[in-house]
């Protein structure tokens, strides 16, 4: 808990350590982040507050977004755009404060889920209502677990670089339950740790896998490098070019497209954007990440 007399110190907020971070490309959608946590700051509300807040703003766009008259759209765009603000800010707020916890987390990973489950069951619905067609609910299905993928690929190598970097985050990069997690009299925050593996922890064991692949297959060259394994480590979890690259697979920049589309009444558009692509993207961040990492083995470190 902070002292009431403590100065707001911003850089307390980064996940990463100051100077060692990567341009995220989703700091630019977060407008007024700094200036809402800084007034935050000195109040008594809380980061699960803000959760909360931020996830009825997206469940009211998700409503407002389909509506026929464009004054409502224009409400559940601007909603949705402070919703993805509010997720930076909780964040921000809690490292701010000290209070970052396990409980926190959870809470912000699936209000998350409730505001995504909102806003495509919604899309969903408008273009049925449009078209006709029932293949929009499959759609809209298949869009939702399209952007769920792409943000938990950005997630894991997030976390990634900022375990490696020495900083601590409650974030694990597979949410498996431990000894410890079942023997803790924080019976509540275990319930939400089960729900949080049902939703998102397929997608991090996925992604798990196609990590240590790609590590296996770039181990198979070490024969021809010099180079520990911690060092091996370093170059492939602090790729920031990738880094960069993969931000923008990040949950927020769904919200985005979404309230643009949503104003030019194109809302079938963002489908297409997210499931061709966006996965598009997502296959080149892999290559970008495999073939970078190569480069810097191959420059730096060759016999």
């Amino acid at each position: 808990m902070k002292n009431e007399d403590e100065k707001f110190d911003y850089e307390k907020t980064f996940k990463t350590k100051t100077g060692d971070t990567f341009l995220n490309i989703q700091s630019f959608l977060y407008i007024t982040s700094k200036q809402i946590t800084t007034f935050l700051y000195h109040t008594p509300v809380t980061p699960h507050q803000i959760i909360l807040v931020s996830m009825l703003f997206g469940v009211i766009s998700a409503f407002l977004i389909i509506q026929p008259d464009i004054v409502p759209v224009i409400c559940g765009a601007v909603l949705l755009f402070y919703k993805n603000v509010l997720d930076k800010v909780d964040g921000s707020l809690a490292r701010a404060k000290g209070l970052d916890s396990r409980r926190g987390r959870f809470y912000d990973s699936l209000s998350d889920f409730i505001v995504t489950l909102a806003l495509f069951l919604a899309i969903s619905y408008h273009l049925y209502e449009k078209y006709h067609n029932p293949l929009m609910f499959i759609f809209g299905f298949t869009a939702m677990i399209s952007s769920m993928i792409q943000c938990s690929f950005f997630i894991f190598y997030q976390v990634s670089f900022i375990k490696i970097s020495g900083k601590e985050t409650v974030n694990r990069l597979i949410e498996k339950i431990t000894v410890e997690d079942k023997t803790s009299p924080d019976k509540w925050t275990l319930f939400l740790q089960r729900l949080f593996q049902i939703i998102y922890g397929w997608q991090d064991l996925i992604f798990y896998k196609i990590d240590s692949f790609m590590k296996v297959l770039l181990q198979k060259r070490k024969s021809q490098f010099v180079i520990h394994n911690s060092k091996f480590e370093e170059i492939w979890y602090k790729n920031k070019l990738f880094l960069t690259f993969s931000s923008i697979l990040s949950i927020g920049t769904h919200m985005v497209l979404i309230a643009v589309f949503s104003l030019f009444r194109s809302l079938e558009l963002y489908f297409f954007v997210n499931l061709i692509l966006m996965n598009l993207l997502l296959i080149c961040c892999i290559a970008i990440k495999y073939i970078t990492a190569k480069k810097h083995l191959a420059k730096n470190f060759a016999n």
